[in-house]
């Protein structure tokens, strides 16, 4: 008997007929590459969602209103704080650290609701981002800026809370300048915490940081270590420049992050939503002074919970 095509022959005994056995026929692993199907499941998905586009056209109109405000937000702001109301809450300083190519005009928005839900002390921190400097170096400039806050105010601790790449200076500084000793909370809004492809066409030191797999990056997960410091994480699945976008999730176990998933928001839309400024305020509100116990997460009105991820139900 000639084994078909595909077949081999296996040896049987002396005089019996050997019996065939089937060989598949390889398939080219090419054809079908594992790591590409969950992606492409998600870009087709997403794609087939009326509120994707309704989201898309949001943030066009973000990204020109970002653009208005920001000759207003070139200058550094002069360090003051309003008067102390007594209120350890809300007397703790919240400094504010905008992201890569921004100025702190993307935090006009939040600064406005921080101010009138009573916070006395809220202050940002100018940056150059593709300059000579890195994280490492932009980092210990936040430290500095931290310093002067804690001397003017008297403050043992400080919030911060930053956009994109002022997420990334935020946990260099609590993780490897000594931050973990004067940050009660720390809140990132669309940071690549674990790197974002839309970084390999940024220049300098800084962008060079951004990318997956950087030293930095490496860094960071390397050092990520329990404290007292309280980490939130805001994230969008519509983030365009956080490639991809669940790297703006803070997923080391040691920092016991809680990350709040803001849907159909664009990368600078997180900036300037009203719902995403009410979360941080609620968030900010519960966290005291940042002196005492880690407190229970705030969950703002219209989330739903998930291990220790929250979701904002899109309106």
């Amino acid at each position: 008997m000639r084994p078909a095509a595909g077949d081999a022959h296996r040896p049987g005994p002396a005089g019996v007929e050997p019996a065939a056995v089937k060989i598949p026929n390889p398939v080219p692993r090419a054809v079908r590459p594992a790591h590409l199907v969950g992606p492409a499941r998600t870009v087709a998905t997403t794609l087939t969602r009326p509120r994707t586009y309704s989201g898309l056209a949001r943030e066009t109109l973000n990204t020109a209103r970002c653009a208005l405000l920001y000759p207003f937000g070139v200058r550094e702001a002069a360090l003051r704080t309003g008067r102390a109301r007594g209120d350890r809450v809300r007397d703790t300083p919240v400094v504010l650290v905008h992201g890569y190519g921004h100025n702190r005009s993307g935090w006009f928005g939040l600064e406005r609701r921080l101010r009138d839900a009573g916070f006395t002390s809220v202050h940002t921190m100018n940056y150059v981002a593709f300059g000579r400097e890195g994280v490492p170096e932009l980092a210990a400039r936040l430290a500095d800026r931290v310093e002067a806050i804690r001397e003017l105010t008297g403050a043992p601790r400080v919030h911060l809370v930053g956009h994109s790449n002022g997420g990334i200076l935020l946990r260099w500084f609590v993780q490897e300048l000594g931050g973990d000793q004067v940050v009660g909370t720390a809140i990132t809004v669309a940071s690549p915490h674990e790197g974002t492809l839309a970084a390999m066409a940024a220049p300098g030191p800084c962008g060079r940081d951004l990318r997956p797999g950087s030293r930095v990056m490496r860094r960071l997960a390397a050092t990520a270590r329990p404290s007292s410091v309280r980490w939130i994480a805001y994230y969008t699945n519509l983030d365009a420049l956080v490639v991809p976008a669940r790297s703006a999730m803070l997923r080391a176990p040691a920092l016991r992050a809680t990350n709040i998933l803001v849907k159909d928001h664009g990368h600078l839309g997180m900036i300037v939503s009203p719902r995403v400024a009410r979360g941080i305020v609620a968030q900010l509100e519960a966290a005291g002074d940042g002196t005492g116990p880690r407190p229970a997460e705030a969950r703002p009105a219209g989330t739903r919970a998930g291990g220790n991820v929250v979701a904002l139900r899109p309106s």
